[in-house]
């Protein structure tokens, strides 16, 4: 049979689909959108039929399916049936698929930084001790929200949480911009410890291919005095004592500020005697030594 002969040959809708690994239900779909079209209709039995090329088609078709494009999308390709368009409808889908990767990434960040914060919550659970520490925070980028707070206000933590929410939205941020643990940052230990504190801020990790940089800031670069509060921070003056009165023992001149490293809450249990939230007590020391290890560190 010559070569000619076998391109003109008709196959019946069974054939193509065994041949193609298509159902013959596919096919008659893709013909109903306008992928393909039967060579051939028997007057009498209204049966389809197909050729090789047809059913090349079918498999150029099952191709760009793999490739992620969407049937829509390959019909409006194929209508064209013009390499420079075909072209374009590549560069457009490598677009998207790295727009794609970049957020599963950051997802993926996300998702490990969340799991990170329950490892360490677990193990600070598991010791229980008050055990303070230096420790130096590398200078970040930061999504961050301010809010101004009555010293009579109660609950000041889930205000401040939904209005971020909210404005993180309003600035373009998907949830997987940020990540790591919220971080509360007030001007002063001694107002924050006493409850009356008329201002806080909220800090998270912006991850770097974030969509937006609205409302965000550089921060950290600095060596702090930390320790674990294990519970409710209804009680947390207690830890914020300690922490101080261990920081005049060991003669650490504190700069005068805080944060709160939410390491377990409510986001992670409803068991309020598991949150584990991290002072961190900033001095004023000399930072290079803690910089160089630092680095060191993120290289890992």
């Amino acid at each position: 049979m010559s070569e000619t002969m076998k391109t003109n040959r008709y196959y019946s809708i069974g054939q193509a689909s065994k041949i193609c690994d298509v159902s013959p239900r596919m096919l008659r779909y893709y013909e109903e959108i306008g992928l393909i079209h039967p060579d051939k209709i028997s007057e009498e039995t209204r049966y389809r039929y197909y050729t090789i090329s047809t059913m090349r088609d079918v498999q150029a078709i099952r191709y760009l399916v793999d490739q992620g494009f969407s049937l829509e999308e390959i019909r409006q390709a194929l209508i064209h049936d013009d390499l420079d368009a075909f072209q374009e409808f590549f560069l457009k889908k490598i677009e998207e698929t790295q727009h794609k990767i970049e957020y599963y990434h950051q997802r993926l960040d996300s998702l490990k930084g969340w799991c990170g914060l329950i490892i360490e919550g677990k193990e600070a659970l598991r010791h229980r001790a008050f055990s303070p520490h230096i420790t130096y925070l590398p200078k970040r980028l930061y999504f961050y929200y301010e809010r101004e707070r009555s010293p009579e206000e109660k609950n000041s933590e889930i205000y401040i949480e939904t209005e971020y929410f909210t404005k993180s939205k309003k600035d373009g941020h998907s949830m997987v911009d940020v990540g790591g643990a919220f971080t509360l940052y007030y001007p002063s230990w001694r107002e924050r410890m006493e409850n009356t504190y008329t201002r806080q801020t909220l800090l998270q990790i912006m991850y770097e291919n974030s969509s937006s940089l609205e409302n965000t800031i550089e921060f950290g670069g600095f060596n702090a005095v930390c320790a674990y509060h294990i519970g409710d921070t209804d009680q947390i003056r207690d830890t914020y004592e300690k922490l101080v009165e261990w920081c005049e023992r060991h003669s650490f001149a504190l700069c005068g500020d805080c944060l709160e490293r939410q390491v377990l809450d409510i986001y992670s249990t409803r068991d309020r005697s598991l949150f584990v939230t991290e002072l961190l007590l900033p001095l004023e020391e000399e930072t290079d030594n803690m910089k160089i290890m630092s680095r060191w560190q993120q290289k890992l």
